[in-house]
């Protein structure tokens, strides 16, 4: 095998790597652990490979390969992804203007609660963009939540609130 194939086997695995796993052996696997010891992808298809056959140090090879991983999550995906020969079928299966279109009451409550305003979250940076962006009465609002919030700054909030108002008439 000249190093040419050997170049197209490892893209080929990079593609598709639960189909052509079985493509490759462990030994293949560590020669290219031993040349880029430090490649999250390379611990990854080792992994996968130890997960596919069984491996009786699959828990130690999962340990070192979180270790190198930048994204547990996508390692978790990579263990628990469906084989390409299995379809899977989800009778909850919606696209998104589905979605969209059966929005329910409790989804429209968390949607308006995120646009509403949280006094915990006030700065006098958010007061300021207010008043770039021309929100003037929320601008006012937030300086006084900013008032309340910080009583030895009250002063320095009611001239801002003072200028705003000017500002407006």
């Amino acid at each position: 095998m000249n190093f040419e194939m050997e170049k197209n086997k490892f893209n080929n695995l990079i593609k598709n790597p639960l189909r052509n796993i079985i493509n490759v052996s462990k030994s293949e696997l560590e020669t290219l652990k031993t040349l880029f010891p430090y490649c999250e992808i390379v611990h990854n298809l080792i992994l996968l490979k130890a997960h596919q056959e069984n491996d009786i140090n699959f828990t130690n090879i999962l340990s070192v390969t979180s270790i190198y991983s930048s994204n547990r999550q996508a390692l978790f995906h990579l263990l628990n992804q469906e084989s390409p020969t299995k379809v899977k079928t989800s009778s909850t299966y919606h696209d998104f203007t589905t979605w969209l279109k059966s929005s329910s009451k409790k989804q429209t409550k968390i949607i308006k609660k995120s646009f509403e305003d949280n006094d915990f979250l006030t700065t006098e940076t958010l007061a300021e963009i207010y008043v770039e962006q021309g929100h003037y009465q929320r601008a006012i609002q937030a300086y006084k939540i900013l008032s309340l919030k910080y009583p030895k700054k009250s002063g320095f909030f009611a001239n801002r609130i003072n200028e705003i108002k000017n500002k407006i008439s």
